[in-house]
């Protein structure tokens, strides 16, 4: 309070709204990984998961469930507190997968910018889930729900 102005949390409709943007671009980056998965597998392995060796039914069953997810967290982004659970698996599946990506790159000896490429983006994705999905809970206990 340096300026003299009392900074106050975020509305209750600012956080409903910063929730929804946050499923809905979860929702989207899992779509479209779904889509280079499903639809560019070899592109995928060669410029993104370039985890070898390359299994194209591995690429496909992958793209098969990261499209339900991004659709799941699409529809979920239109009232995330209403489909609280889905962001909540997709929280927790995004929790797991970045989880094996930080394996990796503890066992690989991964440099700071290979981190950065993968591990932490995919941990902030993961928390930014947990945080829309308890905005959720929050909402509901709000609300009496």
């Amino acid at each position: 309070m340096k300026s003299g102005i009392a900074l106050s949390p975020p509305s209750s409709r600012v956080r409903v709204r910063l929730g929804q943007i946050v499923v809905a671009v979860a929702g989207a980056f899992y779509v479209l990984t779904a889509g280079a998965l499903l639809f560019a597998p070899v592109w995928f392995f060669q410029h993104v998961g370039t985890f070898g060796p390359f299994n194209r039914h591995y690429e496909g069953d992958l793209g098969a469930f990261l499209l339900a997810l991004g659709i799941g967290l699409l529809f979920a982004a239109r009232s995330p507190s209403r489909y609280g659970l889905v962001v909540w698996v997709a929280a927790m599946g995004s929790l797991f997968h970045a989880c094996n990506h930080i394996y990796d790159a503890v066992i690989q000896g991964a440099s700071l910018g290979a981190w950065l490429a993968q591990p932490v983006p995919l941990v902030i994705l993961a928390l930014l889930l947990f945080w829309a999905a308890s905005q959720g809970m929050t909402a509901k206990t709000a609300s009496g729900a």
